[in-house]
């Protein structure tokens, strides 16, 4: 992908052309995959009577749970793609949702969904680390108080 920025805070027609390209690419393959995982799941279910081998019922049960994780990966990947186009078309991709900087362009080129810049990216997981960590202190606590 040839990309060049038109200015510091925005992309050219031709970048954005290109990234609207990939993006559409991934919403089909994204569409497809998932389409195809539930259609296999949904086979997979109507033969589940058909085996009474306890392995190959624990086998099952395994391959339903991981495609169940790939098409769920896959829609919040297809949510994500989605969402870029949405703001491609508003002429607002590749601004950052928190402070308004151009997010970059090696940046979206790496992660075409982006829609934070790289700071506030890292801010924001940073808080989420922290709100992680106080959440399970305080279910320790709780779990302290109760036992005593």
């Amino acid at each position: 992908m040839i990309t060049t920025v038109k200015s510091r805070g925005s992309l050219d027609r031709r970048t954005a052309q290109e990234i609207e390209r990939f993006l559409r690419t991934r919403q089909l393959t994204l569409s497809r995959l998932i389409r195809r995982g539930l259609g296999d799941r949904q086979e997979r279910q109507e033969h589940a009577g058909e085996e009474s081998d306890q392995v190959a019922s624990a086998s099952r049960t395994l391959d339903d749970e991981v495609q169940a994780a790939l098409v769920d990966r896959a829609s919040k990947e297809l949510i994500q793609v989605d969402a870029a186009l949405d703001l491609l078309r508003e002429q607002r991709y590749g601004v950052c949702r928190d402070c308004g900087d151009f997010i970059g362009l090696a940046r979206l080129r790496s992660l075409p969904f982006a829609q934070r810049c790289r700071p506030c990216q890292e801010r924001m997981e940073r808080l989420d680390r922290v709100r992680t960590t106080e959440t399970r202190r305080s279910l320790v606590a709780v779990a302290a108080a109760e036992a005593e």
